[in-house]
C-alpha cells in the first residue's frame, strides 16, 4: 500500500512522473505508474490503490478537469477526507472542488523550495498525520480564462454543473474489486482483456476533445470485444465490458445519432449485462451496469435495486455504484430533471 495516490490525466503523465519522484525523495511512497499487476485487471488495481492510499493528490490541468476518471477519483478521496488538490495549469476547477485550498504548481520547475510545492507537502503531511494543515494563501486561478467547452452528454453536463460530475456513469474502468481473491488467469486472456480496457479508457478521455471521434472509437471497441467473445464466450467480464461500451455510445451520442440508433446501442448494453449476470449472478459490475441501463429506460426503482445489489456484493466498497444510486434517487425525487 502506498501512502500517496497520484491522480492525473494520461496526457500529463510526464509531469506526474516528475512530481512523484520528488515526493518520494521527501520520504513518501507514491503510487502513480498505472501498471497492471499479474492476475488483476486494470480497474481493480486502481480501485484498490485509491481506497488504500492515506492521501490522494489530484493534479488539475487542462486535461484532467475534463476527465471523468480524475473527477471520480477526486470525489472518492474527498468522501474519505484524504484529498489534496494541486493546480498544474491555469484552469477553472470542477464546481464541487472550487472551495478547497489548492496548491499552486503552475509553472513549477521541480524546485523543492517552490512555495506551491511546499504547500502541497504541508497538505500531504497533514492528511497522513491526521493534523489540520497550516493555512496558506494560495493564489487563485486567473479569472479571465476562456471557458472550456463541455462536450459530455446532456445529463453528464447537468451533473457537472450541480457538482456531481459524471460519476453515475458507472464506467467499466471503475469496476470494484471482487470480494474474493482474484484468481490467476491465463496471460492470453488477461492481455486481451487489459488491452480492451485500455482502449475504452482512451476513448472516454477523447470525449472532451473530439466527441465524434471518441464515439467512433468506442464503436470500434465494441467490434473488438465481439471478436474477443468468440474466444471467450463464457467470460462474464467480457460481456460486461461490452455492455459498458454500448452504454457509453448511447450516453455520448445524443444529438449525433438518431433516437432509433441510440436505442439499439442501449439494447445491446442490456443484453450484454444480462449475459454477464447469467454467467455470473455475483458480478457486481454487471449489476451496476444494468442499473445504468434501467435508469436510462426510466425504471428508477429497478435501477436502485441493481445498484444496491452491486454495493451488497462489494460490502459497500464501490464508489461508482454509490454515486449512480444517489443520482437515481435525486432524479426520482424530482431534485434533478431526467434527461436520457
Amino acid at each position: 500500500m502506498s501512502e500517496v495516490f497520484l491522480s492525473y490525466a494520461h496526457e500529463d503523465r510526464n509531469r506526474a512522473k516528475s512530481l512523484a519522484h520528488i515526493l518520494e525523495k521527501q520520504g513518501w511512497t507514491v503510487w502513480w505508474d498505472r501498471k497492471i499487476i499479474a492476475g488483476q485487471t486494470f480497474d481493480q488495481v486502481i480501485e484498490h490503490e485509491l481506497e488504500a492510499a492515506k492521501c490522494v493528490v489530484v493534479l488539475w490541468s487542462a486535461h484532467s478537469v475534463a476527465s471523468e476518471w480524475c473527477k471520480t477519483e477526486a470525489a472518492c478521496a474527498s468522501e474519505r477526507g484524504v484529498l489534496v488538490p494541486a493546480l498544474i495549469d491555469s484552469v477553472k476547477l470542477p464546481l464541487e472542488f472550487r472551495r478547497r485550498q489548492t496548491a499552486d504548481l503552475v509553472g513549477w520547475d521541480d524546485d523543492p523550495s517552490h512555495g506551491g510545492f511546499q504547500a502541497l507537502c504541508d497538505g500531504i503531511a497533514a492528511i497522513i498525520s491526521g493534523k489540520m494543515p497550516p493555512q496558506r494563501a494560495t493564489p487563485a486561478p486567473p479569472k479571465n480564462l476562456k471557458k472550456r467547452p463541455w462536450v459530455f452528454v446532456a445529463l453528464g453536463l447537468l451533473l457537472v454543473t450541480i457538482g456531481f460530475g459524471a460519476y453515475w456513469t458507472g464506467f467499466w474502468e471503475k469496476k470494484p474489486p471482487a470480494k474474493s481473491t482474484t484468481p490467476v488467469i491465463s496471460g492470453y486472456r488477461k492481455d486481451i482483456f487489459n488491452q480492451l480496457v485500455k482502449a475504452q479508457y482512451a476513448a472516454l478521455d477523447m470525449l472532451s476533445q473530439d466527441k465524434a471521434k471518441a464515439i467512433r472509437q468506442i464503436d470500434k471497441n465494441l467490434g473488438d470485444i465481439d471478436k474477443a467473445l468468440e474466444s471467450f464466450p463464457d467470460d462474464p467480464d467480457f460481456h460486461a465490458l461490452k455492455g459498458y461500451s454500448a452504454k457509453n455510445v448511447y450516453q455520448s451520442s445524443k444529438g449525433m445519432l438518431s433516437s432509433e440508433k441510440r436505442k439499439e446501442y442501449l439494447s445491446v448494453a442490456r443484453q450484454s449485462f444480462e449475459n454477464a449476470l447469467r454467467l455470473d449472478p455475483q458480478n457486481a459490475s454487471a449489476h451496476n451496469g444494468m442499473g445504468n441501463v434501467l435508469f436510462f429506460e426510466g425504471n428508477f426503482d429497478a435501477a436502485i435495486k441493481q445498484h444496491n445489489l452491486a454495493l451488497k456484493l462489494t460490502d459497500g466498497n464501490y464508489p461508482a455504484a454509490k454515486h449512480d444510486k444517489k443520482l437515481v434517487e435525486r432524479v426520482k425525487n424530482g431534485e434533478i430533471q431526467f434527461d436520457d
